[in-house]
């Protein structure tokens, strides 16, 4: 039988796998099922319609299924819900919101940890074995492929691709479709591969390689990624490379480029500049 802690409250159609544990002050409602293995620690809101799998464990705070914050949505409506995979963390107050539309569900995959007060708006699709630190927020009907790691305070804009095995820097933005493989700084600055990740994932060095070549040929200054493009078909028979092709002739929308040079000097300035004030206003020893 599921362990479920008398202070809950457990209203609907709910069905819990035999050893699900809900903690106190837990709120189930509407049409539920949680698969084996998954642990809801305290003060959890799960709204239906809302299919979790095996082995998610949700910690004090976490509202999942509730309706989207879209104000044209009426929130009495049920909607074709969300969907968890299996082997999810979501730390505390992490907010992920049903969908708007009948026949697509908001979908999260397997193996993700959400830290403390990261979002998914309405219609996302997160991929597997992500990492989003605190209060990373995605926009509705955002795409994150696999292996996708984002620094805290960032921000990704509604509708926008990521591709996977990518690393978001802290407190960045993303309001462009940001290619596979490579790293974001800042606001739709692609600065360099995401070579660390690429080893972590066990990628072989010989693709790590082209994959170093594609982004200096993508990222050319002085010219747009779509237009340099075409250069990467000299080795589109490199399944990664293809990848990247793929990705960017597909795009609705901008692709995030490359930190110009005037900027670079700026920010470079900028630190100079603090570096200065700093060492006028230090003490002699």
């Amino acid at each position: 039988m599921p362990h479920v802690h008398p202070t809950a409250v457990i209203s609907g159609d709910v069905q819990l796998a035999d050893d699900v544990v809900v903690g106190p002050h837990c709120v189930l409602a509407g049409k539920i099922r949680i698969g084996p293995g998954t642990t809801l620690v305290s003060n959890v809101h799960l709204n239906g319609p809302l299919w979790m799998g095996a082995r998610n464990v949700c910690y004090p705070g976490v509202c999942l299924g509730f309706a989207p914050q879209d104000l044209k949505f009426d929130p009495a409506k049920e909607g074709a819900g969300l969907v968890i995979g299996e082997g999810n963390t979501f730390r505390e107050h992490v907010t992920i919101s049903r969908a708007t539309r009948d026949d697509v569900p908001t979908t999260i995959g397997d193996r993700n940890y959400w830290m403390t007060q990261s979002h998914a708006g309405h219609d996302t699709r997160i991929g597997n074995d992500c990492v989003f630190a605190n209060t990373v927020c995605f926009g509705g009907h955002a795409r994150c492929a696999d292996r996708v790691v984002i620094g805290g305070q960032t921000a990704i804009h509604q509708f926008v691709r990521i591709g996977r095995n990518t690393m978001l820097s802290g407190g960045s933005g993303l309001s462009a479709d940001m290619p596979p493989f490579f790293m974001l700084l800042e606001i739709n600055s692609v600065v360099a591969l995401n070579t660390i990740g690429l080893r972590r994932a066990g990628f072989p060095r010989e693709t790590i390689d082209h994959l170093r070549w594609a982004f200096r040929a993508l990222y050319r200054r002085g010219s747009s990624v779509k237009r340099n493009v075409d250069l990467l078909r000299e080795r589109e028979h490199i399944p990664e490379v293809k990848e990247i092709i793929d990705f960017i002739t597909s795009s609705k929308r901008p692709i995030a480029d490359r930190l110009g040079r005037s900027r670079h000097r700026a920010l470079q300035a900028s630190r100079e500049g603090m570096t200065a004030e700093s060492d006028e206003g230090e003490s002699p020893s």
